[in-house]
């Protein structure tokens, strides 16, 4: 039976990936963003804005919702509202939708391995919503668990992505060798990785997981410092 999904923040990065793979799956898949989609299963909507969230609840009706992907990423100027965004935002949404979630439906949430390390290139909010995104992935999962619904969350680490892959693949890009190097699988992930991993979490193979937090580092998280300076020096 095709599923519906609904994908937040899919018209760039990870969200353009999971929603060509959820496409291709077969899914009915619409697409909410700020940013204009030449798209008919597309609906423009801040979700920050509650107003907003009204009248897409008013324009989704009583339709079924099988899988919720939250992907959304700010990208302005004031840092602060990333909390707004990531953390509001998604519970707002969440709360508004869920009387629409199907039985056996699936919501697919995406942190940062930045909750378990420190990433230089984030400053605190970053760090800060994302580890509260999690602790909201789990209580959902408890709270409705006895609706069928299954809540996940997954961890991405530095990724090539479409905005990226030109300066990744690069021949000589250091910043990829050095990754390359140092982690146990020997490469980058990529958004594809996130993508494949959001088809498992929201098909019926996965009808017996919620709650979870998973990763894709390529195994990168399990090195200690040594071993990761050791690698680098080829040190035995």
């Amino acid at each position: 039976m095709k599923k519906t999904s609904i994908i937040i923040g899919g018209t760039k990065g990870i969200g353009s990936v999971i929603s060509k793979s959820l496409k291709k799956r077969g899914d009915l898949t619409f697409i909410i963003s700020r940013n204009k989609l030449d798209n008919k299963n597309f609906f423009k909507c801040d979700i920050n804005s509650k107003l907003e969230l009204n009248i897409l609840k008013k324009k989704i009706g009583n339709k079924k919702i099988d899988n919720l992907i939250f992907s959304q990423r700010y990208r302005g100027a004031h840092p602060e509202k990333d909390f707004e965004l990531q953390l509001n935002a998604t519970n707002n949404f969440i709360k508004i939708l869920k009387k629409n979630l199907s039985k056996n439906s699936s919501i697919v949430i995406l942190s940062s391995i930045a909750t378990t390390t420190i990433l230089h290139d984030q400053n605190e909010i970053y760090h800060y919503t994302r580890s509260a995104l999690e602790g909201l992935v789990k209580y959902y999962a408890c709270t409705l668990g006895k609706m069928g619904v299954r809540v996940n969350c997954i961890q991405p680490s530095k990724l090539i992505k479409p905005e990226n892959k030109k300066y990744f693949l690069k021949k000589k890009n250091t910043d990829r060798k050095i990754l390359e190097k140092i982690t146990p699988l020997k490469r980058m992930g990529k958004s594809e990785d996130i993508a494949n991993l959001t088809l498992f979490l929201t098909s019926d193979a996965s009808s017996f997981i919620t709650g979870t937090i998973i990763p894709v580092d390529g195994g990168l998280r399990l090195l200690s410092q040594e071993s990761i300076y050791r690698i680098i020096m080829n040190k035995k």
